[in-house]
């Protein structure tokens, strides 16, 4: 692992020489993963001037989504009876991350709760999160910790932003059917996604298989994740540079659903993983 400046900011760069693999994180970017080189092949995309400002969501990367997954409902929900105001995917990627241990192939980040948290989000926790180049594939191992006394809510995610042109992709996703952002209506996933526009969201809900795919004429990218991510969202804002993949836990729409919340109970833990690699044409 070695140390570089990037916008400014402090970065980490972890290295795997024997697969031309490179992976760059920055600890006070929310633990963000800016870049990522696989087999000598960049695969995220990045809107440089959304990660040197502080004020501005990075476009790019991937982001890590915590406590939620997607907007709240006029960005408020209702627990024990209390009225919270969270922002969309949760305020994990606008906070200053640490590292805790390090090697050159992979450092381990930790969020832990403050003051400004707890206004939103009534619990203490610790989040580690590993991220190592093995054989050339990036693999996030995450544990989530609940250092309060009562049962703790929350579905995670990340939000992956991959170099591509969408109506040249092609998808697998281990699904049968979506929630369209445009209306909230559920509908079978019969079509050819990449016919679907995606300045929409498309959630798909329930994946079957631990794995999906984004390819172009030559390479593939696979995303993988443990089953306690229910759900993939494909999306773009600009489908001609970069589409986004990315693994949630649940559907958006707060604490209250049933389905793909984790209810971590008091001083326990949740370990998950997700992880990138690349199959080259």
């Amino acid at each position: 692992m070695t140390m570089e400046v990037m916008a400014g900011y402090n970065v980490i760069v972890l290295t795997e020489k024997a697969t031309d693999s490179r992976a760059v994180l920055c600890p006070e970017r929310g633990g963000i993963l800016i870049q990522l080189t696989l087999h000598g092949k960049d695969i995220l995309y990045l809107q440089e001037e959304t990660f040197a400002d502080p004020a501005k969501n990075i476009r790019g990367g991937n982001p890590v989504l915590f406590p939620i997954c997607g907007p709240l409902p006029n960005n408020e929900y209702q627990l024990n009876g209390h009225t919270y105001t969270m922002r969309q995917h949760g305020f994990a990627r606008n906070k200053a991350w640490k590292v805790i241990d390090q090697a050159s192939n992979w450092a381990t980040l930790q969020l832990q709760d403050d003051e400004e948290s707890f206004k939103q989000y009534p619990f203490h926790f610790s989040l580690e999160f590993t991220y190592k180049l093995e054989d050339g594939k990036l693999s996030i191992y995450q544990t989530y910790k609940n250092l309060s006394s009562e049962t703790m809510p929350f579905y995670a995610g990340f939000h992956p932003y991959f170099n591509a042109n969408h109506p040249n992709s092609r998808y697998e996703i281990p699904a049968t059917q979506y929630v369209d952002n445009e209306d909230g209506i559920t509908k079978k996933y019969e079509e050819n996604l990449k016919d679907l526009p995606i300045q929409d969201a498309k959630n798909f809900n329930p994946v079957s298989e631990g794995i999906s795919r984004l390819s172009n004429n030559q390479d593939t990218i696979e995303v993988e994740y443990s089953n306690d991510f229910t759900t993939i969202v494909v999306w773009s804002e600009r489908p001609n540079q970069y589409v986004c993949l990315e693994p949630w836990m649940a559907l958006p729409g707060g604490f209250e659903q049933m389905e793909g919340v984790v209810r971590l109970p008091a001083h326990d833990e949740l370990q998950a993983k997700c992880s990138i690699s690349i199959k080259l044409g």
